[in-house]
């Protein structure tokens, strides 16, 4: 690598790392408050992924729960936490943290 192309990776590690510690973090989004949703849940796209579909809004991404009951076909009364800027492989849904589960 020549000297110059050292001095721009150089400075640009100094830029990131020095200011690193010296900036204030941003203040965290208010985690969203549990929430209660009902209906059948339906299998996703991609495996081990489940939705709780809605009227008029974007399923919810069923994710922890208790796999015996949150399962495709169950028809459920689900309580948890909205994440919708959590990261799934399940490329469907916005994340709703399971907290409980069980028949409607």
């Amino acid at each position: 690598m020549t000297r110059s192309r050292w001095v721009t990776v150089g400075a640009l590690l100094v830029s990131v790392l020095g200011t690193a510690g010296a900036t204030t973090p941003a203040l965290a989004a208010p985690a969203e408050r549990e929430i209660t949703v009902v209906g059948t849940v339906q299998a996703g796209v991609e495996p081990r992924c489940s939705l709780l579909p809605g009227q008029g809004r974007t399923p919810y991404l069923l994710v922890g729960g208790d796999p015996s009951v949150v399962k495709p076909g169950a028809h459920l009364v689900v309580r948890g936490r909205p994440d919708p800027g959590a990261l799934t492989t399940c490329m469907q849904g916005t994340p709703l943290h399971v907290s409980e589960a069980h028949p409607a």
